[in-house]
């Protein structure tokens, strides 16, 4: 039954794929097919048989998935001293790639062209990033001998049940599989009850996280700011990559948080510098004196800061006592809710994070995250933190400790890998 489902899907791929074809010709968008003849190649796995090491072929089908593994790709090639060879399913996550090693437009999902590709390639083994589940590539690469690890993992409840449903598919495609390094422990329960993959999944963490880093971007000028102005010495609230439908309720928040801590300042940093006439009209709106970062002058008796330029946004967390995250009280979904966690600030956030669940869930448990829905809930939380030192101390202590716990995907990521193939 496996190898019906297979072939049936091998046969639909290759039509699937003439389909967007033709849509994208006949769409606005038929600028992105201008390159469509030199790429032919790539999608049927052709090319010319690879002289020299047998790479580790890693498949990251976008952008973001390719950033994802960025940290984990050189450790991999230096650990099995090999190169590397990418394939992406984009132009933008094959520009990223190339940037790490080789890399190429990932050959269309359909048996001839995948053993054609691998073939020609010899991968020492297929690292899969994320969400790729390509059943004809990871039979093509089980047939081969080509050991596949699927890593930062994650699957939604949706996708686990369509591939539940399909289990003869489902056993036959992940018969090459030697580990399934899943983001959570939620993920690792899915992908556990899925057939062929039992005993071989492994809840390792995100890898993304292990990105996080210091940026030293903008400090100095932050500090000179701080001390030149009527700002030193002043607690102050930073809301980071705002969008404007966030604005008035961090705003009122913070008008609201003066009541009780009359020299709070508010940084005020728009995740789209473009939208700032937005921000102003928010704060006019308020009748909240405000400064613009690229003002000449430092001006007195302003209490709010909205920065105009990017690349600042860490070096404002660094100097703040508690941190907004936005994204997170509109339909965005989050950005990077641990960043603050970096210089052990507290974070604060919309109940919309699903951007980034498990990070905010971590957060929320570990005490070093707070979520509030409205601007007297903003403003209650900020308040109860600049008013009691003991709690404002365990806030940033257990910020720390949740960034801390998530990292260390990359390390037990290449731990797994290198066992399974001893």
């Amino acid at each position: 039954m496996g190898f019906i489902l297979l072939l049936l899907y091998s046969l639909l791929a290759p039509l699937i794929a003439a389909l967007y074809a033709v849509f994208f010709l006949l769409s606005p968008r038929r600028s992105l097919m201008k390159s469509l003849g030199g790429e032919v190649r790539e999608r049927l796995g052709l090319g010319e048989p690879a002289e020299g090491p047998r790479p580790v072929w890693i498949h990251a089908a976008s952008l973001g998935e390719v950033k994802a593994v960025s940290k984990l790709a050189p450790e991999l090639a230096k650990a099995f001293n090999a190169p590397l060879l990418f394939t992406s399913s984009t132009a933008s996550g094959r520009a990223e790639a190339s940037k790490l090693g080789e890399a190429r437009l990932a050959p269309l999902d359909f048996y001839p062209c995948a053993d054609s590709f691998i073939g020609r390639r010899r991968p020492l083994m297929l690292v899969v990033a994320e969400t790729e589940i390509w059943p004809a590539t990871l039979y093509a690469a089980a047939r081969a001998g080509v050991p596949v690890f699927m890593v930062n993992a994650r699957i939604s409840q949706k996708t686990f049940s369509l591939y539940r449903a399909l289990w003869p598919l489902t056993r036959l495609a992940f018969s090459g599989v030697k580990q399934v390094l899943a983001q959570t422990a939620a993920d690792a329960g899915r992908f556990r009850l899925l057939a062929g993959l039992e005993g071989r999944v492994t809840e390792t963490g995100n890898l993304k996280h292990d990105l996080l880093g210091v940026s030293a971007a903008g400090q100095d000028k932050v500090r000179e700011f701080l001390e030149a102005s009527d700002w030193h010495g002043c607690p102050v609230f930073t809301a980071g990559s705002t969008h404007p439908a966030e604005e008035p309720v961090i705003i009122e928040a913070w008008l609201e948080a003066r009541k009780k801590v009359s020299n709070l300042k508010l940084v005020l940093v728009p995740r789209h510098p473009e939208r700032l006439s937005e921000s102003e009209a928010a704060l006019r709106k308020a009748s909240a004196a405000y400064l613009r970062w690229s003002s000449p002058v430092v001006h007195y008796g302003s209490d709010c800061l909205l920065v105009d330029e990017m690349g600042l946004l860490q070096a404002f967390y660094a100097v703040s006592d508690v941190c907004f995250v936005g994204g997170t009280l509109d339909d965005t979904g989050g950005h990077n809710l641990l960043e603050p966690a970096l210089f052990a600030k507290p974070s604060l956030f919309g109940p919309n994070y699903r951007n980034a669940r498990h990070a905010g869930d971590a957060l929320i448990k570990g005490k070093g995250g707070f979520l509030a829905e409205t601007a007297p809930q903003l403003a209650e939380i900020l308040t109860s933190l600049l008013t009691d030192r003991a709690a404002m101390t365990a806030a940033q202590l257990n910020s720390s400790k949740v960034l801390a716990s998530l990292q260390g995907a990359t390390a037990r990521t290449m731990a797994v890998i290198t066992e399974a193939l001893r």
